[in-house]
């Protein structure tokens, strides 16, 4: 019948560990990307998937 009052500390508790959570997702994120980087040997072409003409043009001039 009575709505009780939440404590406001219970959401910012909440709000910051959704920060927090999108925070350590996007470092895991460019932590993976850069040693994917670093991984692929530097003589190797990257390929591209994209049906985009430019990219085909780009990519043939490369061989």
């Amino acid at each position: 019948m009575f709505r009780k009052n939440l404590p406001q500390r219970d959401s910012r508790s909440l709000e910051n560990e959704v920060i927090l959570a999108v925070i350590a997702l996007y470092l895991l994120l460019a932590l993976v990307m850069t040693v994917v980087h670093y991984i692929q040997p530097s003589e190797q072409i990257a390929a591209t998937s994209s049906m985009s003409p430019s990219h085909r043009e780009k990519a043939e001039a490369k061989k």
